[in-house]
């Protein structure tokens, strides 16, 4: 199971970040039509046991707060809150999931936040200008993190970017571990979907699980647009 060390919290309650604590504002693409999906309507349209039967998935309470969790540097923040499965953007509802693993993998976790396209789509723009310059940050609460580095554009769904850092848990006495976590972030129509793999075996990156992210956003290639 993927346990992340904190959880970045989102902006103010009208859906925008609160004044100068966001991320800054960039040019968003097109970004076509889409459908803001509703609390019901994103559960159902969430992955389960029926999609993936060798898989579990275990839904994480996380009510929709307007609270957030600032990092240091604050540049990063952007990273820290896909990270963290969360955004300074407050959605108009979300879905959590704890991916169970199977053979091969080390399962993870994953998130989907029903926003606008253009929301959707600058919040995507600004994970990748924040890897520009964040390489390490430190949430006011949890772990730190270090070695964060953009990876390839996966190429899925309306837009999507991917990366990976090192969770570093420290115990006093103790040798710090350093946790590969690996994050991908999809637009699809108006909603964000959000995996998160972290390896704790000591034995190579994390993998975030390829037939989880397929089987997702074909659901909601199906309802969101």
């Amino acid at each position: 199971m993927v346990a992340m060390a904190f959880t970045a919290g989102c902006g103010g309650a009208d859906g925008k970040a609160e004044e100068g604590e966001g991320p800054q504002q960039l040019a968003v693409p097109s970004t076509g039509s889409g459908k803001a999906l509703g609390q019901r309507e994103l559960e159902q349209a969430a992955v389960s046991q029926k999609d993936l039967p060798a898989r579990t998935f275990d839904a994480l309470l996380d009510p929709i707060s307007t609270k957030r969790s600032a990092v240091d540097p604050a540049s990063c923040q952007a990273v820290a809150d896909s990270a963290g499965l969360s955004s300074w953007v407050l959605p108009k509802a979300r879905v959590k999931q704890v991916i169970g693993s199977a053979k091969g993998d080390h399962g993870g976790s994953m998130a989907l936040a029903s926003h606008t396209p253009a929301e959707a789509s600058r919040m995507i723009q600004q994970v990748r200008a924040a890897m520009r310059s964040c390489n390490a940050f430190t949430p006011a609460f949890g772990f730190a993190y270090e070695g964060v580095t953009e990876l390839p554009d996966p190429k899925l769904g309306d837009e999507s970017v991917s990366f990976r850092l090192l969770q570093v848990v420290s115990s006093e006495g103790e040798k710090p571990l350093k946790v590969p976590v690996t994050v991908i972030v999809v637009r699809m129509g108006a909603t964000l979907a959000t995996f998160q793999a972290a390896n704790f075996e000591r034995d190579g990156q994390a993998v975030v699980p390829r037939d989880v992210v397929d089987e997702q956003l074909t659901k909601l290639a199906n309802v969101a647009r």
